[in-house]
């Protein structure tokens, strides 16, 4: 092979360009073929739908939460509020009656006009608490009017010489020289608490101060021994009840805010609320007053708030999930008629593409345009070269002024002896032997990235080398050539012989016609010595089942090693020059 038909190094291919210049259009490339994110139709809808409900849906349900829980806290609150307010009124009402039945002794014991004794109190005692004494002393003169009521005056929790518990002492003077003591020991306001216990849920419990216990409710069988020095038990030693722990400072312990005093803190077995009021007037001046729960009974409502705004979360969650689920099963067909639409590009029709009717009136209009179009571009297929339309589309070559010279490969082949052959076939039967052979020849040329021109009669026009970059085409044109010929030798089946040309050489190629209708073509002189390669095939073999003749700039492009066999220089038809010519099968 001549040296001077071989391809000159190009001086501007990549493997010559400096390390930096490289890189940088490495870089560039990079960024080209980065593909943008984008999001599916399907679930950008279905977020946006769960975003919306979401937003919408949770600031209500925060509002309402928020409302829930202040009407609630103003209930425990009013609630907490009447408790002990009932309390109190059941403690006034105890100190009332007491004293107005003491005052019913001296009014007595002033119309006797006598000193009272043991005899006269025991009419009086039936009316006294249980666990009650009485007893009378000396009175000291004072200067309060002799008509005037007296009054009651009320000891604290004093110990008493030989008795278990301490009492609460009231006292006052009779006006016949005597004063009446009544002692009401702790065991007497036990009776008291148990009036103040509404429900089952509640320990009620009376302080004097925040040190001492007065009774507890629930806790009558407790053993103490009142001393001068303590004559109520110690809080802290009360361990039988949570409320032991009522003033201990923790890191779960609060105190609660409201109309009312009260105090969250933890115990031995949970959490527990205990609401009280300090009393500053009257006999009880001092005491606290007050009622513990379990925080869990005590926040029932509150608690009911906190179901309710957890129910109403998971059902927004799953509002969220089905809002999804709905965007998605949208946003599915807008992507099956994506999907289409990609292998519509492609130039692939198949019966699955066609898309379903819809409910939505609109995307139903889409889908059966959509339709319409596949059967008018399937029709329309048959007529032009799939294969070259889709690698025009591919390689973004659709304009009609993409015309261009280069350097191709062009391949004719010729069915010899077909005219003799077809005058003893029919119509169809001539039609259905050339559909044959096209599909042969076809399939051969579209396997090695061949581009079909045209059919010429009984031949077949086709380069390769375009629309895209094919450094090998001279290859890739031998190989298909190889293959083809191959196939007709070993297939008995196929009854035909065949004379084909290849000519490698400068073309024109592009969009070649008028504005109303575009050939991609070839034209040039390569295009007419790979005809007459084909036509010169006769002359050299005419008998032969399969004739291949390839130029010599041809057999120049192909590396070392092809089979050939040398024809010499050859005169064709139309050209004044010889031409090197080279059969390869």
């Amino acid at each position: 092979m001549d040296e001077e038909k071989r391809p000159a190094k190009d001086i501007s291919a990549p493997g010559n360009a400096s390390p930096a210049l490289s890189q940088h259009g490495a870089a560039i490339n990079s960024r080209q073929n980065r593909k943008p994110f984008r999001i599916p139709v399907g679930v950008a809808l279905g977020l946006v739908f769960s975003l919306l409900l979401v937003a919408i849906c949770g600031l209500i349900i925060a509002y309402m939460a928020a409302a829930d829980r202040r009407i609630a806290g103003r209930l425990l609150d009013q609630q907490a509020a009447a408790i002990l307010n009932a309390n109190q009124a059941v403690l006034d009402k105890f100190f009332s009656e007491q004293d107005v039945l003491l005052r019913t002794i001296a009014v007595h014991a002033a119309a006797m006009q006598r000193h009272l004794n043991g005899a006269d109190l025991e009419a009086f005692k039936a009316l006294l608490p249980e666990n009650a004494e009485c007893e009378l002393g000396r009175s000291v003169m004072d200067d309060a009017p002799a008509d005037a009521l007296p009054d009651v005056a009320w000891s604290a929790f004093e110990w008493r010489e030989g008795q278990a518990e301490a009492a609460k002492t009231a006292e006052l003077d009779l006006g016949n020289g005597q004063r009446l003591f009544v002692h009401y020991p702790r065991a007497v306001f036990l009776d008291v608490a148990r009036d103040m216990t509404w429900d089952s849920r509640q320990q009620v419990f009376l302080l004097s101060g925040r040190n001492n216990v007065i009774v507890v409710h629930g806790l009558q069988g407790v053993d103490y021994s009142a001393t001068p020095e303590t004559p109520l038990p110690l809080l802290k030693q009360m361990t039988e009840t949570p409320l032991h722990q009522i003033w201990d400072a923790g890191h779960q312990a609060h105190i609660i805010d409201g109309q009312i005093s009260g105090r969250l803190f933890p115990a031995s077995g949970g959490v527990y609320t205990a609401i009280y009021m300090e009393l500053d007037t009257g006999p009880a001046d001092g005491w606290i007053i007050g009622t513990l729960y379990r925080a869990d009974q005590f926040g029932e409502a509150l608690d009911q708030t906190q179901v309710v705004l957890y129910a109403a979360l998971a059902a927004l969650l799953a509002g969220a999930a089905l809002s999804f689920i709905v965007g998605r099963k949208l946003g599915r067909p807008l992507g099956r008629l994506a999907e289409a639409a990609a292998d519509l590009r492609k130039l692939e029709f198949h019966e699955e593409h066609r898309l379903p009717s819809s409910p939505l009136a609109e995307l139903n209009d889409v889908n059966q345009a959509f339709n319409g179009s596949i059967g008018a571009l399937n029709a329309f297929a048959k007529y032009v070269p799939r294969q070259l339309v889709t690698r025009l589309i591919e390689e973004g070559m659709t304009d009609s002024r993409n015309i261009e010279l280069r350097e191709m490969t062009i391949v004719f082949t010729d069915l010899a002896g077909f005219t003799s052959l077809a005058s003893n076939l029919s119509a169809e039967e001539t039609a259905a032997y050339l559909n044959g052979y096209f599909e042969t020849v076809s399939k051969v040329i579209a396997d090695r990235d061949g581009t079909i021109d045209k059919f010429l009669g009984d031949g077949v026009m086709a380069f390769w080398g375009a629309p895209s970059d094919q450094p090998d085409h001279a290859s890739k044109a031998i190989a298909a050539v190889t293959a083809l010929a191959e196939q007709i030798e070993k297939d008995s089946a196929l009854n035909m012989r065949l004379r084909i040309g290849i000519h490698t050489g400068k073309v024109v190629v592009g969009d070649i016609g008028s504005a109303s209708r575009m050939n991609y073509t070839v034209i040039g002189d390569a295009v007419n010595v790979a005809a007459r390669l084909q036509e010169y095939g006769k002359h050299v073999d005419p008998g032969a089942k399969v004739i291949a003749l390839a130029s010599g700039d041809t057999m120049a492009q192909l590396p070392e090693g092809v089979n050939a066999t040398s024809l010499g220089p050859v005169k064709l038809r139309g050209r004044e020059e010889a031409l090197t010519v080279f059969r390869i099968a």
